[in-house]
């Protein structure tokens, strides 16, 4: 038996992984569902066929279609094909995995659960891509970067002369990190939990409370014993940091405008230690619904979660003015996590970039009113556009003379968190280039 049939050592045989491949991005296309989530479905669907080290080819390769989704696109173009997801995965194998088409024809083949054999049309334009480089010098700077044109302006905006460092470093492969929860256990106590059931973690650099893993090896994290007594949750260490640069402190009332699933709200909690008042708000009521199990498991007693009905909720007219602090962690395009989610680079375009703009600035000037003399409100994205960041910021202030810009860098050193992981002192800039974390802004404004 060829290649082709046999299984692997350890799971599905290559071709079958290669239409499954296939297939996963098909889904992509057609349902707009990202990646995590297709991937997970189709994992639990195929437990009992994948392995470990098969689960790690499918997302990988999946991944390298997505990461290099627009050279291929200028390649597909170069040799006459029509752009599919067959087309750009046949060529993503030849340029990065340097395959041959003698080795394509064994994996395409027709067989059940194996892709369609090539045509000739595919033979004869995938045959001038042998011996290429994914980058050719002919591509334009957007290209070789792999940046959507909708993001190409405002990152090199920011970025300048290391846009393309900082765009390589976008789609480098994430680091899995960990928040301790300081309510429950030290992370020296965790990081030694861990170890035994076969984690092997470091301490975070920059976050006083996290840890990285730095090998897959181990049951699932949901196994172990520290994640089911509540110890650490899943969290990058970026994010960490910007619960930080709250400063809530036990005793404040605390408001998270944006809490999705409450990651941050937890993370504040344990800061707060659990004392005070804290208010988790969201208009989604499966998040909130989400973050009641994990407040639960966390033991954390000193918070509320609140839906809201739309942005200008009755609730924030009645509480204006009662909050220490504001936590604005805003929907936004996400750029600072594409090398998480590179599926999200193309499933947006500049109109709902300009939308998402819109209703932060609608949910700025909704909670900053929530916020008392004195107060302050952290305004947070995990994106990296200017147009989501600073220059939101800059138009709020124009038009609310009741708060000033507090400069991240003294923030920062009020609060004693350590060294300033920035380049610009105003706002909290966040890159994987630079920190090794995802990509994050943040900024503090006091209500004078």
């Amino acid at each position: 038996m060829n290649d082709t049939q046999t299984k692997s050592a350890y799971g599905l045989g290559r071709a079958a992984r290669l239409n499954l491949v296939w297939e996963m991005l098909n889904e992509m296309g057609e349902t707009g569902r990202n990646m995590d989530a297709i991937l997970a479905s189709r994992f639990k669907h195929l437990q009992n066929s994948l392995e470990r080290r098969d689960r790690r080819d499918l997302e990988n390769r999946t991944r390298s279609v997505l990461l290099n989704y627009r050279k291929l696109l200028w390649w597909l173009k170069r040799i006459k094909l029509q752009p599919t997801m067959r087309t750009l995965l046949l060529a993503d194998m030849i340029l990065s995995e340097k395959s041959d088409i003698p080795q394509l024809e064994k994996l395409c083949n027709g067989a059940h659960n194996r892709m369609d054999m090539l045509t000739k049309e595919e033979i004869a334009g995938l045959k001038r891509l042998l011996g290429q480089d994914m980058i050719h010098d002919e591509m334009n700077e957007g290209v070789k970067a792999d940046c959507p044109a909708w993001a190409e302006k405002g990152l090199k905006e920011i970025f300048g002369d290391d846009f393309a460092v900082e765009l390589r470093a976008l789609g480098d492969k994430p680091t899995t990190d960990y928040r301790v929860n300081t309510l429950k256990a030290t992370r020296e106590q965790v990081k030694d939990s861990l170890a035994k059931q076969g984690f092997k973690t470091v301490e975070t650099t920059l976050s006083p409370v996290g840890l990285r893993q730095i090998d897959a090896g181990g049951p699932l994290l949901s196994e172990t014993e520290a994640f089911r007594q509540g110890w650490i949750e899943v969290q990058d260490e970026g994010s960490q940091l910007l619960a930080h640069l709250v400063g809530a402190k036990k005793g404040m009332q605390v408001v998270d405008f944006c809490a999705g699933a409450g990651g941050k709200t937890l993370a504040i909690a344990a800061l707060m230690e659990n004392g005070g008042h804290l208010v988790a708000c969201d208009v989604h009521s499966k998040r909130l619904q989400r973050a009641k199990v994990r407040l639960k498991r966390a033991g954390v007693v000193n918070a509320e979660r609140r839906q809201l009905e739309q942005t200008f909720d009755k609730w924030v007219k009645k509480s204006r003015g009662k909050f220490d602090r504001v936590l604005i962690d805003a929907p936004c395009s996400g750029t600072g996590t594409w090398r998480r989610n590179p599926d999200s680079k193309w499933s947006k375009d500049e109109n709902d970039l300009g939308e998402l703009v819109k209703l932060q600035s609608e949910i700025l000037e909704s909670a900053t009113r929530l916020t008392k003399s004195g107060g302050r409100v952290i305004y947070a994205t995990c994106s990296l556009l200017p147009e989501e960041n600073e220059h939101q910021i800059e138009k709020f202030l124009q038009t609310n003379d009741t708060f000033k810009l507090m400069p991240a860098k003294d923030v920062w050193a009020e609060l004693e968190l350590g060294d300033y992981p920035s380049k610009i002192e105003d706002y909290l800039r966040l890159s994987p280039a630079q920190n090794n974390c995802d990509g994050f802004f943040a900024c503090v404004l006091e209500k004078l």
